[in-house]
This record gives C-alpha cells, sequence and structure tokens, in this order.
C-alpha cells in the first residue's frame, strides 16, 4: 500500500553549486517538523559537481534527486521548479534555493498549524526573509516585510493573518519564493512557473497565484535568508542578463497581469508597473545611444502614464535624435572625403 503524502513538498533547483546546496540543504533537514520530502532537481551540472550532490543526498531518506539534461546555460529556473512539482506528492509546495538558506528550523511546523486552523484551507501561506550583502544585512523592506504595519486586528490562533491582493500589492515587491507555501493544485491550475522566462519568473507566478487564490495567510516571521547575487558573478540568472533583457521580461510580466488578471486591481497595478518599466528601458537605452529606441519608449511610457516631468524627457530624446543623426552623417561625410588613408573621426 502506498505511504499517505506528505503535507509539504520542498522544492531544491540546483546547478554546479553543490557547495552552496550543502548548506541550503541543511536548512531544510534542520526543521523540527518531519511531514515533509524533499525534492532536488539537478539542473544538468558537472560531472564533478554530480558526484557532489549524490553524496550529499545518498541515504537521505525523504530525498529525492531528479537529474536534468545538461544544456550550456540550464535549462531555467521556471523549468526546473516545475518538473520538481510534476514529481512531488505533497499537498502543500515549498521552494528553497541552492545559494539561500531557511534560517527558522520552525517554519514548515508553523505552517502547518496555520494551514489546520480555520475551515478554509489556504492557498497561499507567505512569511519574511532577510536579504544579505555579503554579511551585512540589506536595509529597509525588500519584498513584503512592510505589510505587518498595515494590518489590522489579531492574528488567527495558527498566528497567521487573512491577506488580500490588494494588500499584497503595496508591498515594495513580491513575496520570494523562498518563503511562499502554496497549495500543489493551486500551482498546477496556474501552469506553475512560465517557461518561456528566465528572468522574474517568481514575480510573474506570484501575480498569478494571489490573482487566483480563493485564501491568502501572511505569517509575519522572518524565516529565510537571501544572499543577494554578486553582480560581477555569472552563475546567477540574475546576474547574466543584460539590463535591456531584464527589462523586457518585466514588460512580459506586466503586459500578462495587465491582460488575463480577473481581479481589475491586480490589472491596474499591472498598468502601473509597466509605465516605470517603459521608462527604465527609455532611460537604459539612451544610455546606450540608441535614441530611437529611447524616444519609441518613453512615448509608450508617457501615453501609459503622462505626467509633465516625462513629457519633458520624451520631448528630449526626440529632439536630440535628428541632432545626433545629422552628426553622424556629417561624420561619414568627412570621412569619404579624407579617403581612406586618413584619421577617421571618433563616433559619438
Amino acid at each position: 500500500m502506498p505511504s499517505d503524502p506528505p503535507l509539504f513538498a520542498v522544492i531544491m533547483p540546483t546547478r554546479n553549486r553543490a557547495s552552496l546546496f550543502a548548506t541550503a540543504l541543511q536548512s531544510v533537514l534542520e526543521q523540527d517538523f518531519d511531514n515533509y520530502e524533499i525534492i532536488v532537481v539537478n539542473d544538468g551540472s558537472s560531472s564533478e559537481n554530480d558526484a557532489q550532490y549524490r553524496k550529499l543526498v545518498e541515504g537521505l531518506p525523504r530525498v529525492k534527486m531528479l537529474t536534468l539534461s545538461r544544456r550550456e546555460q540550464g535549462h531555467g529556473q521556471s523549468y526546473t521548479l516545475n518538473q520538481g512539482a510534476a514529481e512531488a506528492r505533497a499537498t502543500y509546495l515549498c521552494f528553497l534555493d541552492d545559494d539561500d538558506q531557511w534560517t527558522d528550523p520552525q517554519h514548515l511546523g508553523r505552517t502547518a498549524r496555520v494551514i489546520s486552523v480555520g475551515e478554509i484551507k489556504p492557498d497561499l501561506v507567505l512569511a519574511n526573509q532577510q536579504a544579505y550583502r555579503g554579511d551585512m544585512p540589506a536595509p529597509g523592506a525588500v519584498w513584503v516585510e512592510d505589510l505587518r504595519g498595515r494590518l489590522a486586528g489579531a492574528p488567527d490562533p495558527g498566528g497567521a493573518y487573512v491577506v488580500t491582493p490588494a494588500q499584497l500589492l503595496r508591498c515594495p515587491a513580491h513575496c520570494h519564493l523562498n518563503t511562499t507555501v502554496v497549495l500543489r493544485d493551486l500551482y498546477l491550475q496556474i501552469g506553475g512557473l512560465d517557461e518561456g522566462l528566465r528572468y522574474e519568473c517568481d514575480r510573474d507566478f506570484y501575480l498569478r497565484a494571489i490573482d487566483q487564490a480563493r485564501s491568502i495567510r501572511y505569517i509575519p516571521h522572518v524565516v529565510s535568508r537571501h544572499n543577494i547575487p554578486d553582480p560581477a558573478a555569472k552563475a546567477n540568472m540574475s546576474t547574466i542578463e543584460s539590463e535591456l533583457s531584464k527589462r523586457l521580461s518585466q514588460l512580459r510580466v506586466f503586459d500578462k497581469a495587465a491582460l488575463f488578471s480577473a481581479r481589475p486591481e491586480l490589472r491596474e497595478y499591472a498598468m502601473r508597473q509597466r509605465a516605470y518599466v517603459l521608462k527604465h528601458i527609455a532611460t537604459e537605452a539612451a544610455r546606450l545611444g540608441r535614441l530611437d529606441c529611447a524616444a519609441y519608449y518613453a512615448r509608450e511610457a508617457l501615453i501609459t502614464q503622462p505626467t509633465l516631468g516625462w513629457l519633458g524627457v520624451t520631448a528630449l530624446y526626440a529632439l536630440r535624435r535628428p541632432i545626433v543623426r545629422a552628426t553622424r552623417a556629417l561624420d561619414k561625410r568627412s570621412n569619404r572625403v579624407a579617403g581612406p588613408g586618413a584619421p577617421r573621426t571618433s563616433p559619438r
């Protein structure tokens, strides 16, 4: 007879970071609640790391490791997490990045108590984490840390608050996957993570999840440590993508939310955020000397969210564009007249 499914599945994607993964894995094994399974998704690591991963999970009864085929840049976070979710037997899914760690041994036990109270079981249970740059905590609210200050009344007997999407959208950003617990049925219902996104896939999932969730609980505890990636590193998706590539991913996320969200507050939020992203794209394009693109995206932002200040920026980009074109045309003409042996003018 098959055993009853566990309450939680902890899905841990990893690639070529066995030493960091060992710390993350140990933080899960130290939980004081044992009704869980661990699904490790090894995203095509090198032979050397493969051997280290096998050694780390060998003999651990609750741990199962999936090893994906090798690709130059891996399959990406969305694909690996979806593979882990498909393999999981548990009722709820949890996630932990291989370069982060849970810092609260009571995290799963506390979440189990929250799930057990009340007649309606939550679709989502959210908590907080602390971001670090090296050994120093990052100041201020990064994700949903400031949510507690806007909630009235006392928590439920499990220590959690019932929250709405409208309340969550007032936070600086989304709840990180490290501290998100989602009903597996909801995860599958909304299609998991978008495998067409290699950046901002977690934000996209969060917006779709809070849009479709019937009940959301918030536990005001810090349960995880997030290590902000070093910008000079090349092993993390947030550092190998260019600034414009990241912004285009954000644009897709908010276009999806604006078009497909069921809740009007989600659609309104996405439209506002889309305007900010368009402004960032215009500014970055101008920095790179792409004034044609800068003028185009500046106009798009102005249409989406018109302000006098941004009207001035849009006009500036539009006026600079023909000047730069004329200057480049003069440079090319001068270089042709001077002949191939003459010193060429510097490009602008």
